[in-house]
């Protein structure tokens, strides 16, 4: 099974990714509000694949958050972002192993998106 982290500001929100991610069968091993308490998650756990918005609370946002995480371990992420900004869009493209879908989500494609992964993920070298 899939472990997920998901980092999103709104609590609300990502309650609700947590109830659709359960369903679909992955695991979500915590999630976070900010990029400390994502970074405190992460010296604990070790997802397979993080969920996380552009925007966070914190000192750092989405896109700085997954290069440092990068740097240390690659760790795919999606983001779930309403940005719409080409420059948003091109950040997340330049960045490996990352993709994104606009909000609000649709659980289909966010189920498809992340069976992609899952099927990369166990790819053989």
């Amino acid at each position: 099974m899939k472990k997920i982290l998901i980092i999103e500001d709104e609590t609300i929100i990502s309650f609700g990714y947590r109830l659709q991610l359960e369903r679909m069968g992955f695991e979500v091993i915590g999630t976070a509000r900010s990029s400390e308490d994502a970074e405190a998650l992460l010296a604990q756990e070790k997802p397979d694949l993080i969920i996380m918005d552009i925007y966070l609370k914190g000192t750092k946002n989405g896109l700085e958050l997954a290069q440092e995480i990068h740097a240390r371990e690659p760790i795919p992420v999606l983001f779930l972002t309403a940005s719409t900004k080409p420059e948003v869009i091109a950040a997340i493209g330049q960045l490996k192993d990352c993709t994104y879908l606009s909000k609000p989500i649709n659980a289909d494609s966010l189920e498809d998106v992340l069976h992609r992964f899952a099927r990369s993920a166990n790819a053989p070298s």
